[in-house]
């Protein structure tokens, strides 16, 4: 199968990280509205764009244990130098903590060495954390990369044993989307070592089953207008805005919904105008380094906050009412 170079995807997966980094930035200010109040979802979304751009790049490549070892030493390669630059940094951010506690008594917001203790710090280095502990721990954002590292070598393993048998891969990926989706609807949507890996799972495959819904469709459906897919896009951030909160009983069908859009945007000709929009350069840069942001974010925000707070003595913390103190 030829590969295809999706750039409206690319740019997509920048805006999702610019959501999320935002999200993040949870001090109170002018950029805390609706959508972003609720962005954490598009984490969800950055696993089911995963799922079916790997699928699409690898769905006819991966074919036996070699192929599996290649692929998934190049998602090593891709994710782990980041991360590990990242957790070192984050370990220093405690020495400093706690240097600055016992020379001067300043005590951070969170005090050194509590939750990002040693074995949190094995945890992170071997990239399984979010298997293994509820809570987060060092940088933060990086729980997403442990859940999605190993959902990346499973659906490896999965091509591995379909074997090329596209119905008993697809029928595969119905069970998972069911079965973690059940999950989900059972426990809600957190970022725990249950619910955590079980977004990952699910999004993903939802991704990917996407992937072969497009792989099937795409020769005999093609969308002559943006229309269908502005809708779809401009829904998606809808519902981010009034069901993206952790309380929404449904959130499970979010991930389903995103799916739905790309499914309707890789279908449209990219001669038309969504796909235009979407694919100028810096929009496409802007997915190009939307692992970069992703990783680095929180460090940012954090070194912003302690500008803020010991600096210009501005209140940083967001009380469970709202209100920055």
């Amino acid at each position: 199968m030829k590969q295809e170079k999706l750039f409206a995807l690319e740019s997509l997966r920048g805006i999702a990280a610019l959501s999320v980094a935002f999200f993040h930035f949870n001090i109170g200010s002018h950029f805390n509205n609706a959508f972003v109040d609720n962005a954490w979802i598009m984490v969800d979304f950055f696993f089911v764009l995963s799922g079916f751009v790997i699928a699409l790049n690898y769905m006819d490549r991966i074919k036996n244990i070699k192929d599996l070892i290649i692929f998934q030493r190049k998602r090593f390669l891709r994710l782990y130098p980041l991360h590990i630059i990242m957790l070192f940094v984050f370990f220093l951010v405690e020495v400093a903590k706690y240097f600055v506690e016992v020379k001067f008594g300043l005590i951070a917001n969170t005090q050194a060495f509590t939750s990002n203790d040693l074995k949190a710090f094995v945890l992170n280095v071997l990239l399984i954390q979010n298997w293994v502990l509820p809570n987060l721990t060092y940088n933060y954002p990086s729980w997403s990369i442990s859940a999605e590292f190993y959902t990346y070598a499973i659906f490896g393993l999965l091509l591995v044993l379909t074997n090329k048998r596209r119905k008993l891969l697809v029928a595969s990926l119905i069970v998972s989307i069911l079965g973690f989706g059940s999950l989900l609807s059972a426990n809600g949507a957190s970022t725990d070592t249950i619910t955590g890996p079980s977004r990952c799972l699910y999004a993903f495959s939802i991704g990917a089953l996407v992937f072969c819904a497009y792989d099937f469709l795409r020769n005999t459906i093609v969308l002559k207008s943006s229309i269908p897919s502005a809708i779809f896009l401009i829904s998606s951030i809808v519902i981010v805005i009034f069901y993206g909160v952790k309380e929404f009983n449904y959130i499970e069908l979010v991930p389903i919904f995103f799916g739905l859009t790309i499914l309707v945007l890789v279908l449209t000709e990219r001669d038309k105008k969504i796909h235009q929009m979407l694919s100028k350069d810096w929009a496409v840069y802007l997915g190009t380094i939307s692992y970069g942001i992703y990783m680095t974010h929180a460090l940012v925000w954090w070194i912003f906050a302690q500008i803020l707070r010991f600096v210009l003595k501005v209140p940083t913390q967001v009380d469970p009412e709202g209100k920055v103190r």
